[in-house]
């Protein structure tokens, strides 16, 4: 498959200090789903905004569908938000707006027909498992669950090509986090679109296509998910058995 999205050689620090991204190259599939996991702290979430243009490279290049965004003004990226979804960690939903209004306050602030909305908003609803009794709630009546669910919904109006998900099992127990990693595979295959998240739960392995692992600023592996556990490259042996830092000795043989 050809990449949709090609990170080449960026370079990314704050106040000229603290390096986030150190000549970093990374290749994402069309149509894959992908995890990018590391260590907290390693700039796993810059990455991602770096990928859309949310945040410029201090150096490099990114190309989304052979583009290369990095040379785009502010006002020519209306088209690439297009293709992407963003869903944030903890949904970012507005308190003082509804479900309904929530899910659909692009297309309402478009000036686009308030049934019609609905309508599409109840399918997104559905999409994501949630059934149109919720369309009156507001945030604080809804579950962790259930917010992170609706953000999906909100991005899901905007029919994105390219699902980005930062950390959307933070704080969720493990009936959850599973319950949202199988949301996140159904959407990536009913969409048939491409899939970028970043989680520390190993339950994704199950889920991903293809692993990325960001240390020190780059990326020092990817490969197919269902190998990982085999995988005997020292950082990712150690970080995916939450072993602690410093020398580990590998097995000969994986039992």
């Amino acid at each position: 498959m050809k990449p949709i999205i090609e990170l080449k050689n960026i370079y990314k620090s704050f106040d000229g200090k603290k390096v986030i991204s150190n000549h970093l190259d990374l290749s994402i599939e069309e149509g894959s789903f992908t995890a990018i996991i590391g260590r907290s702290g390693e700039g796993k979430s810059v990455l991602l905004k770096q990928m859309i243009g949310l945040i410029k490279p201090d150096k490099g290049q990114v190309f989304i569908e052979g583009e290369d965004i990095t040379q785009l003004s502010e006002s020519e990226f209306d088209h690439i938000f297009e293709k992407c979804g963003y869903v944030f960690q903890f949904a970012a939903l507005l308190d003082s707006l509804n479900v309904f209004e929530n899910v659909g306050i692009t297309a309402l602030e478009a000036g686009e027909e308030p049934n019609k909305v609905r309508r599409e908003v109840a399918k997104k609803l559905k999409m994501v498992g949630l059934s149109t009794d919720v369309i009156s709630k507001y945030p604080s009546e809804l579950s962790g669950g259930m917010r992170k669910r609706v953000g999906l919904a909100r991005t899901l109006m905007r029919s994105p090509r390219i699902l980005i998900y930062d950390e959307p099992t933070t704080g969720l127990d493990p009936i959850s986090v599973r319950t949202t990693h199988e949301l996140m595979k159904k959407t990536h295959d009913e969409i048939k679109g491409t899939t970028i998240v970043i989680s520390h739960d190993p339950d994704i392995f199950n889920y991903a296509d293809t692993v990325a692992m960001l240390h020190e600023g780059k990326i020092i592996y990817t490969g197919p998910a269902k190998n990982i556990w085999k995988e005997k490259n020292p950082f990712i042996y150690q970080f995916i058995r939450g072993l602690s830092e410093g020398p580990i000795t590998l097995p000969s043989k994986e039992k």
